[in-house]
């Protein structure tokens, strides 16, 4: 990319900013968690069609999903942005989701901008539920993403990190049936699910702290409704993460064992179940992302890191079918944590207009480069 077409990406997206600030200040004051985005999805697919994008909403079929485009003119290349905008409960946006689908709609605005005639189509796609839906994971199972060239994210983070591996994941609920008695007059007569539960929490700690490669987390989310009553059923809900595949298979079989263990200690009856969708290790496609380390680097990162992010993401099973990044773009707050009010308030600070703009230039700088086949995927 030449400097001229750099100062105009730049520009752009400087005239674009007080539009995607308010879309992020927004978001931060109306936080919805996953499946629920109305306000979100609406405030988006709006802005997308006020820029002269074509917007399908309830897209795949999923509530608040949407698919925008714009075609540059003949048909080409197609590249897609992918905008991601739920928030966490209690916390709202601690994760950042809501400056993650202002840059993807910065990136789009500002690459129809500057392409002119050349061939091709923009997209972006909006993906509800990140932290407990996993809709890219739907949609990629159902093909829809394979129209794209190449897919594009960038996800908010204390420093900056080059595109690279992430965790595979796969949610589990863990129940343990039991017997109700009266816990004061006749507790002998109950089969209490809540030993059963701690039995196989404190099992599971001892089994994670075996393979410190991989991250094991879980709660329980039912203990029990009065300390009275023996309780006859307890939950768990569990977080198994791993590098691969094979992993996330071995960490299933021990969560099994310590179930079968605990169940078969004190009496109870388990079962097992996913109760929100996995997803699969991110597969980095290498010259995107370091042409996509170039651009930051061009737009005023100073250090890019190459950690691997002990985090998981549906952008994996993106990257599964085409070519595709998720680049974590600093927010110069290294003492901070995601999933944290202190993130969540970081959001709306200057920092964020530097983010951005940053990512919007990044993002349209790569893109143009897969519309105009500068680059080789």
């Amino acid at each position: 990319m030449d400097a001229k077409t750099g100062n105009q990406i730049d520009r752009i997206a400087r005239q674009l900013l007080p539009e995607l600030r308010d879309i992020s200040e927004k978001l931060y004051r109306n936080p919805e968690i996953g499946g629920e985005e109305r306000f979100a999805s609406g405030l988006l697919t709006e802005a997308l069609r006020r820029h002269g994008f074509s917007v399908t909403e309830t897209f795949g079929g999923i509530p608040y999903a949407f698919r925008a485009s714009y075609s540059l003119g003949v048909a080409g290349k197609n590249v897609a942005f992918f905008a991601e905008y739920d928030a966490l409960p209690q916390i709202g946006h601690g994760c950042g989701h809501n400056l993650i689908c202002s840059a993807a709609l910065g990136a789009a605005f500002t690459l129809k901008a500057v392409a002119g005639e050349l061939p091709g189509t923009i997209l972006v796609y909006g993906t509800p539920g990140e932290e407990n839906l996993c809709t890219k994971t739907l949609l990629a199972d159902q093909g829809l993403f394979d129209e794209a060239d190449a897919g594009l994210m960038v996800h908010p983070y204390p420093f900056t990190c080059s595109s690279g591996r992430t965790l595979a994941l796969e949610a589990l609920q863990i129940e343990f049936l039991g017997r109700s008695a009266h816990a004061g007059t006749e507790p002998e007569k109950g089969i209490n699910a809540l030993d059963a539960a701690v039995l196989f929490y404190h099992l599971m700690q001892e089994e994670s702290k075996k393979r410190p490669e991989v991250n094991v987390h879980g709660i329980i989310n039912d203990g029990g409704r009065k300390a009275s009553v023996i309780p006859d059923h307890t939950s768990l809900l569990y977080l198994n993460r791993a590098w691969t595949d094979a992993e996330i298979s071995e960490l299933r079989q021990v969560t099994e064992l310590c179930a079968q263990t605990a169940a078969d200690a004190t009496g109870c009856h388990y079962r097992i179940s996913n109760n929100e969708p996995g997803n699969h290790a991110m597969r980095t496609h290498p010259a995107l992302s370091d042409r996509m380390n170039a651009y930051l680097r061009l737009f005023g990162e100073l250090e890019i890191r190459m950690d691997d992010i002990r985090a998981s993401t549906d952008m994996a099973d993106v990257s599964l079918r085409i070519p595709a990044i998720h680049t974590w773009v600093g927010m110069d707050c290294p003492e901070l944590a995601l999933h944290t009010q202190a993130f969540a308030e970081k959001t709306i600070s200057p920092a964020a207009d530097t983010f951005l703009l940053r990512s919007s230039c990044a993002l349209a700088s790569t893109a143009l480069d897969v519309l105009t086949d500068n680059l080789h995927l």
